[in-house]
């Protein structure tokens, strides 16, 4: 039986250059045809991959590689999240959107899986800047475009929280830059409080219009397999209730195949760093495409 360790990180000038850029947060990679995986027919058919907010190249390639080692032939799409997704209501539609096509080629027209209940897409999305690069994606999608498929949520989803949204906008500001951009910050993250949780009550502002929308079962339902909620006590941007609710409201909303996986002491997108974190992160993964969810 195989390790759920995916092979270690390979040293590259830069570690996306093996995938085509579609656009400036997007990236498309179909393996060769001469792809030899022994667990070819299992693999996910589309690896659906939503990254959080500013990551950087190097961070993303160690999960981007790792799913590349458990899915060699798996085709990829790699949305990448900017600050300016949350500012801007066009720039993450326009950056996905020529993302379509390539789904489209896969799916639109293909034959039919034999096992009609066997999803052929893996969807994991990190943070709450993940979770709007998916949003967009499934609204630019047609409904036959996407099959079924499984989901993980890791590191979120999170409500709004004032020095979360703060830590999230000014991660990677140093020195003079963060002292700069230190007061607009907190003059935006205060305006968003006030909307999201005094005027809205956690009902109203975009993350509660995509939390909601991740737990549509008109939408959804008859696409989603199974999901998992990969999180923990230690994450300083997303608070472990946020998520823990969100997974009950999911159950109550009919999406019965739901996972919950706490790690204990890991910070924001590192819940698979850490002694013995590795092998049974990459195995909570493997074992929610593979219907394992012991």
């Amino acid at each position: 039986m195989a390790s759920n360790t995916p092979t270690p990180l390979t040293k590259a000038n830069n570690p996306l250059d093996f995938m085509t850029k579609v656009s400036p947060s997007a990236y498309v990679y179909t393996p060769p045809t001469s792809t030899n995986s022994t667990s070819q027919n299992n693999d996910p058919k589309l690896l659906l991959l939503a990254t959080w907010m500013g990551a950087r190249d190097v961070h993303i390639a160690k999960y981007l590689l790792p799913y590349q080692s458990l899915y060699p032939s798996s085709s990829i799409v790699l949305l990448r999240s900017e600050p300016r997704h949350f500012f801007s209501k066009t720039s993450a539609p326009n950056d996905v959107a020529p993302v379509v096509p390539f789904v489209k080629s896969l799916f639109v027209g293909s034959p039919t899986p034999d096992d009609k209940t066997k999803p052929e897409v893996l969807i994991h999305l990190w943070s709450n800047g993940g979770s709007l690069m998916l949003h967009h994606l499934r609204q630019a999608l047609t409904p036959e475009a996407l099959p079924r498929y499984v989901i993980i949520y890791d590191s979120c989803p999170g409500q709004y929280r004032y020095l979360s949204a703060f830590k999230a906008f000014s991660a990677g500001s140093k020195g003079v830059v963060y002292w700069l951009v230190a007061p607009m910050l907190h003059l935006f993250c205060a305006w968003g409080w006030f909307w999201h949780v005094f005027i809205g009550k956690n009902k109203t502002g975009p993350l509660a219009y995509l939390n909601r929308g991740h737990n549509d079962w008109e939408k959804l339902g008859g696409k989603e397999v199974r999901r998992g909620y990969i999180y923990s006590e230690g994450d300083e941007l997303v608070h472990w209730r946020d998520v823990e609710s969100h997974a009950e409201e999911a159950r109550r909303n009919g999406f019965a195949v739901v996972r919950l996986e706490k790690f204990r002491g890991t910070g924001h997108v590192a819940h698979g760093r850490g002694e013995g974190n590795q092998e049974r992160y990459w195995g909570v993964v493997r074992g929610l495409w593979e219907g394992r969810l012991e």
